[in-house]
């Protein structure tokens, strides 16, 4: 299963105050992370992804992806078993001129191997409603 966000963060969004980006999810293992950086961005757009209050992405908590006119790219093994079934993409931007947009894809693969339709629209409702979604933008 694919889980995505195209994530828009103006200029001059402070690492104090950023954007914060809800992608509800479904209970199983995420495989592979695909973040991209348009051109322009320069590294002048930042992204952290937090599950709950953990950050996973990157691992390091000190750290945060940057780039520009690239994408990042890499397999994980990570099982998302309880709640919260969401990530949360934190962003900020240090172009003072600019607005950008940093596209994220989670590539999952569902608990037991498969999920059908009805228990995806379970899982992403029950999602939004445990505790409440952060608000976007």
């Amino acid at each position: 299963m694919l889980f995505q966000a195209a994530i828009d963060t103006p200029a001059d969004t402070p690492k104090t105050s950023p954007v914060r980006t809800t992608i509800p999810i479904v209970f199983g293992t995420i495989t592979q992370v695909m973040i991209f950086f348009p051109p322009g961005s320069n590294g002048l757009a930042h992204l952290k992804i937090l599950w709950g209050l953990v950050q996973l992405f990157p691992s390091n908590e000190q750290a945060d992806l940057a780039g520009g006119y690239v994408m990042i790219a890499w397999p994980e093994s990570i099982d998302i078993t309880t709640q919260p079934a969401r990530l949360v993409c934190v962003t900020w931007n240090e172009d003072t001129a600019n607005d950008h947009t940093i596209y994220v894809h989670v590539v999952m693969t569902p608990q037991g191997g498969s999920i059908n339709a009805a228990d995806v629209a379970t899982q992403l409702l029950s999602a939004q409603q445990v505790g409440g979604l952060p608000s976007e933008g």
